[in-house]
């Protein structure tokens, strides 16, 4: 199905700047500051360990940092994609390939 809602030039434009000027309201700022100490508390969890939690609830953890930094990210990820290549229409589907999800699985290793 083709993506409409950025399917012009104008209305991939419009989009930039509305990410761009919502980055800069105190409604962000306060988002940015609940996920980074989110991020800060599961960064913690997960170094920390837990010598009852098993190899699947680190996962979760793992799983949630992560997530807490795509929310954080979203902004300025869609802006890059939106100002990739004119023309081309950006890929905004939010599940990862099998590729990207070796990918990611590689980092995590290390």
């Amino acid at each position: 199905m083709k993506d409409h809602i950025f399917d012009t030039e104008e209305k991939r434009e419009v989009a930039i700047a509305i990410f761009k000027t919502g980055m800069d309201t105190p409604f962000w700022h306060l988002m940015t500051q609940i996920l980074e100490g989110n991020i800060e508390v599961l960064t913690e969890r997960i170094l920390d360990g837990d010598e009852d939690a098993t190899k699947e609830q680190m996962d979760r953890l793992r799983d949630r940092l992560k997530v807490h930094k795509e929310i954080m990210d979203t902004p300025r990820s869609i802006i890059e994609k939106l100002t990739s290549s004119p023309g081309e229409e950006p890929d905004l589907d939010p599940y990862f390939t099998k590729k990207q999800i070796q990918e990611e699985r590689q980092k995590a290793r290390y």
